[in-house]
């Protein structure tokens, strides 16, 4: 074995000093190029944006850290590692563990501060990458790096029971908790959401009834208290839960998420629907108690494990929700595609039919197309953008989205079953690219080699798609049994509870968020399934058994499987007709009408009791271009709707929405919207005329349109129709905004409660605390035990922990405990209307969620004194803007963990990238 070459200390503070500048390079080219400080036509066409780091796209997965040893990974198929290089971390000597075939990495040299390797596939093949060696940091050489809030003991023995000498265990876990932070968001919008629905009581600040409800009692239990052996104070809440339960079902709003009673006199039909809405409620609110609250020391309330321990009737429902799902997909599949497999079968001679039928259902049901690891649309995109023009006329506008399909189907095929190594190549190609224009580029190239592949088939997929060849596909029978997929469908029973219980949660949820949930759940499982394989590897073999509340995630490969499906088939459910008269009631008070509107006027109105041909022209234009519209949805889940036609009046917050829009999308709203428009014009006018109509939107403004217009009439429809769609999309960013900015700190309550837990384990003075008393009192109780302190950040910056100390005191428990419940509660959101109109500047959304904040911190209650002022309000008032100090004296409780505290804290390092703009 090679002896250690020792370095000396200057040799040691020099290579640092070049790790450190070459992490520099790497972070400076990866920055976003300043474009605001370009010319204009510089900025017009910025430099393409690096969106990964070059040790990244050149193939290491991971450098992971076990006692001595270190091992290398490189990115496999999909999101798998390959094991490449075990490093002695004594000696560095190496030993390469992936065969010739499988290896994606060379390594070079190995020292105390710098790892050096090369791709041997893609990205800058055969150039040698340098990054830091994960063992060193600091001038301290150690195993593995102490991370800086002094938990990750802790945090291995919840999970494992057990502490562990590597960074291998604490890298699964922060997978887990990253599941865990972003359910404490949706749900705890999800629980607003449903609060929201109620639209009760002026104020607002009703009881928030969701918050009393639990898995833990039975349907019976909550229509019935009084026959339980509860205590007389839980009777009480179960009560008050359970009337104002029954008040949610009277407003028919969760129709809004697609849940419809049954019209039926038959009372086991009704007690059987309401049965399964209050299951679904009151695992939502189990949920939200599991990740808002530490239940973590509680099987029955653990998240991951108390749908298995519950009543057995809390299955059942998410049984129901499950199989009503498949029914729906898999009854008739074949006499439902029946033209579409029929024009297949007669393409692809060299497919038996059965196979044909089966691998459709796995395109349209299970879309096995998006686990390929590239897009198939983006590919077809790019074959019709640079040689398909024919495919783009008008005369395929009413069949474009079924030859699409079929399009699509058949490059699916190509390399699901005939050039899987084509596919394969793709990925890699796209992996080790660094910049979208390079993925363009690597879409371009593709589409090159598809399109003389498929030219001829794409050609005649367009020759049978006119209406008479389709009518009399339609019209044929099909000698095909449904029960060639009987191998092939699914049912509840496919699926463990947990992910059912995720699939119940996409009720509540809008197409995007559904996307965005189930994608960021696929990755963690994927990533714990990858690092459970390789702890249990024969090369690294570490112990990996984990506690009793986390047993869940040995099946992380099947979950992972399992949120593909639910993920293909959970989508934005239409809102249930037996709600229409609320939505109608909603949508023109949205337009504009006094919300105190009766039923029977808006039935004149719309003419709702009517029949006959051609008088139903504004019911369905109001149907058409608000009811349907998804951003109305969203804004009478999260808001309201008379207040946020009183938020629309503000010319200035909408103006700054507008300018979050890019200019070209201006042009367009501007060109669609107004009737005489000034193309001319500068930008800033048409936004202000814009912003000018949206202020005025009137119901009148729509109540003469025609539905079947001619001519004028319906030139004047399609501007209607723009302008509410520039409406609806205008408020939509702002409340959307809004709540993604309280998301934030919905995270960092989330933490804050599960860290206090875990801090309790190790420090006394914790012992006896109580978080809910007083919410600084981790930051404030670390910040005092300075050098004995386990937490790093504050431990090592004495300057920085003397800026919390003073943020602490200028807090009180009070104020931290109402602003903790005003997070928790989206309060901002609510009372959006109150105060927006006070603030001075609209320049940020950070900007207005916190001087919205800070009004409802200070708002007098009714039993306040007016000597009981808070420090900042009269500056508050003064300023008609947010008190940064405020901010900062509001966030104390997250102080202990300093990046989050000043990231939350400082508006320069909020990160604007997460806002939404109009695309």
């Amino acid at each position: 074995m090679a002896k250690k070459n020792k370095m000396k200390p200057r040799e040691l503070r020099e290579a640092q000093k070049k790790a450190r500048q070459l992490k520099a390079a790497e972070i400076n080219n990866n920055a976003i190029p300043a474009i605001a400080a370009m010319p204009a036509a510089e900025a017009a066409a910025p430099a393409a944006e690096k969106k990964k780091s070059s040790v990244k796209a050149a193939g290491m997965k991971s450098i992971l850290v076990s006692e001595n040893k270190m091992y290398i990974t490189s990115f496999g198929k999909g999101n798998s590692a390959v094991l490449e290089y075990e490093v002695d971390n004594n000696d560095y000597n190496k030993t390469q563990l992936s065969s010739e075939d499988s290896s994606n990495i060379e390594l070079g040299d190995v020292d105390e501060v710098n790892i050096t390797f090369s791709s041997k596939h893609g990205f800058g093949s055969g150039v040698k990458i340098n990054t830091s060696n994960p063992t060193h940091r600091s001038g301290e050489s150690s195993p593995v790096r102490w991370d800086m809030l002094g938990l990750k003991s802790e945090l291995e023995k919840r999970f494992f029971g057990k502490t562990f000498d590597d960074n291998i265990h604490i890298q699964l876990i922060y997978n887990i908790l990253d599941i865990e932070k972003m359910l404490a968001v949706y749900v705890t919008n999800i629980v607003y959401a449903l609060n929201n629905m109620l639209g009760i009581k002026d104020s607002e600040s009703y009881d928030d009834f969701m918050g009393y409800l639990s898995a833990r009692n039975t349907y019976e239990v909550f229509t019935h208290p009084d026959k339980s052996n509860l205590s007389d104070k839980v009777k009480g809440n179960i009560k008050k839960s359970s009337s104002t339960f029954n008040d949610l079902l009277k407003t028919k709003r969760l129709g809004y998420f697609g849940l419809e009673e049954p019209k039926t006199k038959d009372t086991r039909v009704s007690q059987a629907y309401k049965k399964r809405v209050y299951h679904m409620l009151a695992i939502v609110g189990q949920i939200r108690q599991s990740v808002f609250h530490d239940k973590s020391s509680k099987l029955d309330e653990d998240l991951y494990s108390f749908i298995d321990i519950i009543d057995p009737e809390y299955r059942e429902t998410l049984d129901y929700l499950v199989d009503e799902r498949f029914d729906s997909i898999n009854k008739g599949f074949i006499q439902g595609n029946k033209v579409n497999i029929s024009l297949l079968i007669d393409m692809m001679k060299g497919y038996e039919a059965d196979d044909i039928i089966r691998l459709y259902y796995d395109f349209i049901v299970l879309k096995s197309q998006k686990n390929l690891g590239f897009s198939i649309k983006k590919l077809r995109e790019k074959m019709l953008e640079e040689y398909g023009f024919r495919f783009k006329d008008k005369q395929y506008d009413s069949v474009r989205s079924k030859m699409y399909k079929l399009m699509d189907f058949l490059l699916f095929c190509n390399y699901y079953r005939n050039d899987i190594a084509a596919g394969e190549s793709l990925v890699r190609k796209l992996r080790f690219s660094m910049t979208d224009d390079e993925k363009e580029g690597i879409y371009a190239d593709e589409a090159a080699k598809l399109w003389g592949k498929f030219r001829n088939d794409f050609e005649n997929i367009a020759d049978h798609m006119n209406g008479d060849v389709i009518k009399e596909l339609g019209k044929a029978d099909m000698d095909f049994d449904e029960k060639i997929l009987d191998s092939e469908k699914k049912n509840a029973s496919d699926l463990l509870y947990f992910s059912k219980m995720i699939y119940m949660l996409t009720y509540f949820l809008d197409g995007k968020e559904i996307n965005d949930l189930l994608t960021t759940l696929i990755s963690k499982f994927d990533n714990i399934k990858e690092f459970l394989k390789i702890m249990k590897s024969s090369a690294v073999d570490v112990e990996c058994e984990l506690t009793a509340g986390y047993k869940l995630f040995n099946d992380s490969q099947r979950i992972t499987n399992e949120l593909f499906i639910v993920k293909n088939i959970a989508s934005m459910r239409k809102p249930a007709a037996s709600a229409k008269l609320t939505m109608f009631r909603d949508a023109l008070t949205i337009l504009g009408i006094d919300d105190k509107i009766t039923d029977d006027r808006i039935s004149e109105i719309l003419k709702l009791k009517e029949k006959g041909k051609g008088i139903h022209g504004l019911r369905n234009f109001i149907t058409n271009n608000v009811i349907e519209s998804s951003r109305f949805v969203y804004l009478i889940k999260y808001a309201n709707a008379q207040k946020i036609r009183e938020v629309a009046k503000n010319e200035k917050v909408v103006m700054f929405v507008l300018g979050g829009i890019p200019d070209t999308q201006i042009e367009r709203y501007y060109k669609s919207c107004v009737e005489f428009p000034d193309m001319n014009s500068s930008l800033e006018a048409k936004r202000s005329e814009l912003a000018r109509m949206i202020k005025n939107i009137r119901f009148d403004d729509f109540k003469n349109v025609k539905q079947q217009a001619k001519g004028r009439e319906n030139v004047a429809k399609e501007r209607a129709k723009a302008v509410i769609g520039l409406y609806l999309t205008v408020m939509y960013l702002l409340v959307k905004n809004l709540v993604n900015v309280n998301a934030r700190y919905v995270i960092a309550i989330h933490c804050l409660e599960r860290d206090f837990g875990l801090y309790k384990e190790i420090i006394p003075e914790l012992a006896s605390k109580n978080l809910k008393n007083d919410y600084r009192i981790l930051s404030q109780t670390l910040c005092e035990l300075c050098d004995k302190s386990p937490n790093l950040f504050l431990k090592k910056n004495e300057r920085l922990r003397k800026c919390v100390e003073v943020d602490i005191n200028n807090a009180d428990s009070s104020m931290t405990r109402k602003y903790r419940n005003c997070i928790a509660h989206l309060t901002v959101v609510r009372e959006l209307k109150e105060y927006i109109g006070d603030i001075r500047t609209v320049d940020s959304y950070f900007s207005i969620y916190h001087y919205v904040m800070q009004r409802c911190i200070t708002k007098r209650e009714n039993d306040t004194k007016q000597e009981d002022k808070i420090k900042y309000e009269d500056d508050l008032l003064k300023n008609h803007g947010y008190t940064k100090d405020f901010v900062k004296a509001l966030n104390s409780p997250f102080g202990y963990n300093i990046p989050r505290f000043k990231n939350l804290s400082i508006e320069q390092l909020f990160d604007r990238n997460e806002y939404l703009t109009e695309k």
